[in-house]
């Protein structure tokens, strides 16, 4: 027999353990991720839950409610259509049906406990196909189409060096001939210095930036390494990579255009896919890419990653609080980047 359970102390300490014998769970599963957010985002509340067989812990359903203003809740899967939904462990004989019965239950406990007026799931690549079509016949709708793209990891590095586009090496050689160096920062001044790059990465491209602190979690978190790359002893560009069970994650990238010439970026890809190698983790997620950035995209591609498309579902509870934090959102987003922004002086 299947249970829910709400996460409480007694299961704290054990779900990370249980979550690494998930084969789709990633660093957006962990302890340490679900701490950060908390932590960074008072806006964002943990709504975890664990999933029992006769009592035996098998998996979990991490999912978070969102109140972005007063009065308007969201319950989220995870935040930024991140793969949410649930992480069951491998081996186990699962009936899918009877566990999203399970989970739609306590999803519908919330709706009406907290006022929740939407609730969205984001499938991960696998279980879009698993049950995807399940959700629909819950009466949820397609929200979006998403692709990332994913590189199978050998235990031979040179194997994947040269799968590569013969572009991407050249650009490792030439960041190297350059006198590109890449490694993992082990200083607050390094991660401050990217912070800086980053908030005008956002700035130059018209998105809202994460909060220091949330890169301050991670970077300490036991789950996040940032990688940065000096020339002249002066951090030209970064980034933060978060890693949990079989998938290193590329999450925050940020570099300083006045030295792209020297390509930076591809030798911190090379720097964090040869570690990932050597750690012996299965896959690097490059992360899902906007469908009309194409250089983006092609340049994930150079890496021969493979697209893997996922989606999420949306069901709508209150359609008119739902259309208020519609019209809202695009003010309150601009409010909270120029906040950042002031914070640091960028």
């Amino acid at each position: 027999m299947y249970t829910i359970e709400p996460l409480n102390s007694q299961h704290e300490d054990s779900w990370d353990e249980v979550l690494e014998r998930c084969p789709g769970s990633n660093a957006f599963h962990s302890t340490a991720w679900r701490v950060a957010l908390d932590q960074a985002f008072a806006q964002l509340s943990p709504m975890y839950h664990v999933i029992k067989e006769n009592n035996k812990l098998i998996g979990g359903l991490p999912a978070f409610v969102f109140r972005p203003i007063p009065g308007i809740r969201m319950l989220h899967s995870m935040p930024w259509n991140l793969y949410g939904g649930l992480q069951l462990a491998a081996g186990e004989e699962i009936d899918f049906t009877t566990l999203l019965e399970l989970a739609e239950n306590r999803f519908s406990n919330a709706v009406r406990d907290k006022g929740i007026c939407e609730t969205v799931i984001t499938l991960s690549c696998d279980r879009t196909a698993d049950y995807g079509d399940r959700l629909g016949e819950m009466g949820y709708q397609k929200h979006m189409t998403l692709f990332t793209h994913l590189l199978k990891m050998s235990e031979d590095y040179d194997e994947i060096w040269r799968g590569y586009n013969k572009r991407v090496r050249g650009a490792v050689r030439k960041a190297a001939k350059a006198g590109v160096s890449v490694s993992d920062a082990h200083s607050n001044a390094d991660l401050e210095a990217f912070y800086g790059i980053y908030l005008a990465t956002i700035r130059r491209v018209g998105g809202t930036p994460k909060p220091k602190s949330l890169i301050q979690s991670l970077y300490r978190s036991g789950i996040g390494k940032l990688a940065i790359a000096k020339r002249k002893g002066v951090v030209i560009a970064g980034l933060l990579y978060l890693y949990f069970n079989r998938t290193v994650t590329l999450w925050c990238e940020a570099s300083d255009p006045r030295h792209l010439e020297y390509r930076p970026n591809n030798a911190i890809f090379h720097h964090i896919i040869q570690w990932a190698c050597a750690q012996g983790y299965e896959w690097v997620d490059f992360g899902a890419s906007p469908p009309e950035n194409h250089g983006l995209i092609a340049h994930k591609e150079q890496y021969r990653a493979h697209r893997f498309d996922f989606c999420s579902y949306m069901k709508v509870h209150s359609p008119l609080r739902r259309e208020s934090w519609r019209i809202a959102e695009p003010s309150l987003r601009k409010l909270y980047a120029w906040i950042q922004h002031v914070r640091i002086g960028v």
